[in-house]
Parts: structure tokens; sequence; C-alpha cells
């Protein structure tokens, strides 16, 4: 059995003994799933629709992440979130070896039916803890590939032939389904021996929810005076921040009115953030707006006439996904996981890596057209409506589940 029936009513309190003989007895066929990230936040700001969808669908369903100033917020809405002792970019073995045991730990106490990891820690620490704990489903999905996979440096490429065997071993694990946000990602590790084409699964990211980000009734699509830039992202140099002050510093200097949106915040956890002084030049300059961390980004959204996000490489950008289903123009690069989200010519523009130039012909291109600005607006609106919105990701990741769940148990 997959749970009850749509509509039952499965809210669970934080601090719930899922095994208490206080609930029903009914509770006993329902499937156990606990979804595990490295942080709160990410469960919140990308999974909470798939949380609830599980919940509506009769799943118990619990998170397991470090707690942070997210984790309030998760079980205000009535979900468990056990806390996983992990820490997001550590390499000290001793450290690792804790966070391993911690999640083992969860596990033998929970005893889920089947565990979705999301990030490469997870997926990683997630898949052995399933092998001791004996949790037979695991659906490890690959939301980017990091600077191990895609870097040139020397020492990503002994990093890579190390960690190749590990990668191996979990992603090829009898128990693991893999899940990958875009088609090319999928490919990089099915060459490099890692997954196989019979455990891969294309799910495109999060999905966004098309009845929260859609445009304004009012909108007329003209520009602003002076018009709004966005830059959608946190201030980190993979998202190709430097590119973008330059290229709007150099339209600045031949003349060109307009503001540039800064969207995010810092992150102490990359090694490419921006510094606290470099921030603090940022913020003085009067042509850029820096907002910090933004709760409500349809408000943003809506005050913006133009999105771009020039990434070095995304899992699947949930920023343009955003973007488009608010009928904004983008531009973004013509890289995995910022493509599959623009049409270029057509619902947007792609440019190349890391081209500051490139960037620059675009923003003028689109500041000095808006009926063209328009029309991308609008034919990404009906992309993301084909292919992104969050009733449809969630669908298929459920129908996933249900069918690993259908699978009878291969004891390993």
């Amino acid at each position: 059995m997959h749970g009850l029936r749509n509509g039952d009513n499965l809210t669970m309190k934080s601090g719930t003994d899922l095994n208490s003989p206080a609930l029903d007895k009914d509770s006993a066929n329902r499937n156990s799933v606990l979804l595990v990230a490295n942080t709160s936040w990410y469960l919140y700001n990308f999974r909470f629709p798939l949380l609830k969808e599980l919940r509506n669908e009769g799943f118990i369903v619990s998170a397991v992440a470090p707690h942070d100033n997210y984790t309030k917020l998760l079980e205000k809405e009535g979900f468990k979130v056990h806390n996983w002792k992990v820490t997001r970019n550590s390499i000290n073995p001793l450290i690792e070896a804790k966070a391993l045991l911690d999640l083992i730990r969860i596990y033998l106490q929970e005893k889920p039916d089947l565990v979705h990891h999301f990030t490469i820690k997870a997926c990683l620490y997630g898949t052995i803890a399933a092998k001791f704990a004996r949790v037979y489903r695991v659906i490890n999905a690959i939301t980017g590939l990091g600077h191990i996979f895609l870097g040139t440096r020397k020492r990503n490429r002994i990093l890579r032939r190390l960690l190749r065997p590990i990668y191996r071993a979990v992603f090829k694990a009898r128990r693991s389904t893999v899940v990958f946000q875009n088609a090319e990602d999928q490919e990089k590790l099915i060459q490099l021996g890692i997954t196989n084409l019979a455990k891969a699964r294309l799910i495109h990211g999060s999905g966004v929810d098309i009845e929260q980000f859609k445009p304004e009734e009012d909108s007329t699509g003209d520009f602003q005076d002076p018009i709004k830039i966005l830059f959608p992202s946190r201030l980190i140099k993979q998202k190709g921040l430097q590119e973008v002050l330059e290229a709007c510093a150099s339209l600045w200097a031949e003349g060109y009115k307009f503001e540039l949106l800064l969207a995010g915040d810092l992150d102490a956890g990359s090694r490419s953030t921006l510094s606290r002084d470099e921030l603090s030049v940022l913020q003085n300059e009067p042509r850029i707006k820096c907002l910090g961390h933004v709760n409500d980004m349809r408000k943003i959204y809506a005050t913006s006439d133009l999105v771009i996000l020039p990434s070095w490489r995304e899992g699947l950008s949930r920023s343009l996904i955003e973007a488009a289903a608010m009928e904004k123009p983008i531009i973004t690069t013509d890289v995995a996981g910022c493509r599959d989200v623009v049409d270029h010519g057509i619902s947007g523009l792609l440019i190349p890596l890391r081209d500051t130039h490139a960037l620059k012909l675009g923003i003028l291109l689109l500041i000095q057209n808006p009926s063209l600005a328009n029309s991308f607006g609008k034919e990404a609106r009906k992309k993301a409506i084909k292919e992104f919105q969050v009733s449809l990701v969630n669908q298929r990741t459920i129908e996933q589940y249900k069918s690993l769940l259908e699978r009878p148990i291969k004891r390993i």
C-alpha cells in the first residue's frame, strides 16, 4: 500500500513519535519517507511543496537536515526535522565520520521505507547509511555537479580520480536511483562510469508555483524609468557576478541609465563569495541596490524589467524558472541548467560563458527594444507552464516513489 486516500489528515506536530500507540492504527500501513539535505534552508525553499504533497498523498514524511533558521518554519507546518550533525564544507575526516554515524543513527531510529537525498554530501553519506540501516529504497538527487567534476585545475583532476570509485559505489548501488535535473549532468556521470542509464531518471528541478509566480494583471510590459535589472542570486563568482558588475559599469560609463538590483546575500559556505569589504563597495554605489536575502522574490521580479544570471553552471536554475513564470525577459549563459530554461532568441538570450562583452550587448539589445523583451517574457512563461510547474515535478517525483515502493525488496 502507498498510504491513505487523498484528503486524510496526516499533519504531524513537531516532536511527535511516529511509533507512538496514540497514532491511529492505519499508520502501520503508510509508507514513511525521509527527505535529507545539508541545510533546512534547502528543504524549505526548494522542497516544501513536495513535503506537503507527500503528506496529502498519505505518506508519513519527515525531514533530515542540520537545524538552522528554517527548521522552525518546517516544524511550524507540522514536519519533524531530525537534526543531522553535518558541516556543509568540512573535509575533516573525524568530523565527516561523525556526520556519517549520526545519519546511520537517524535511519536506524526511523526505519524509513524510502529516503530521498539532496546535495552531494547527503547522497554519499545517505546511501552508505541506508546500507547499514537496511533501507532498500534510495533516491539520490543530483542538484548540480560541483567543481570536482567540472574543474580543469590539476587539483580537481586528482580529486576526481580519487573520488570516482566512491561515487561509482554509491550511484551504482543496487538500492540507489539517481535523479538528474538536466540531461547534461546525467550524460556526464554516465560517461565517467559513475552511474548508468538504467538507474538514471530526469526530473526538471523542484518546480515553481505558476499561480504564485505570475505577472501582475495590470502589467503593460513597458520598461520603468529608470530601467531595473535584477540579478537574483547569492553573491558568489560562480553565478557570474563579476561579469554582471563589469558589463553594467561599462554601460553606465557610456551614459545608459538603469538600476542593478542584487537580490542575494553573501554565502560563507562558498569559496568564491564576496568579502564584506567588496560588498561595502557595492552598497556605496548609488546605481546598485543590494537587497540581501529576499523572502518574497515574487515582489522583486514584479518590480524588475530584465533578469540576468550569467551563471557558470546550474543543476537547474530555480531563479530563472521563477523569472520565466513572471514573464520576465532573461539573459543567461549557454551552459547546463541555464539553457534548459531559455530558448535562445525565443524566450530570452543565451550568451557564452564568462563573456562580459556578450552580456553587455545582450543588455543593450533588450533595453533598446522593449517589444522584443516583452515577447521573450511571454514565451518564457509559456515554457515554464509547460515544463516546470511544481505540480508536474512533484507528480513525477511521487510516481517514482510509488514505482520503487511497489517493487519487491532485494535484500543486499
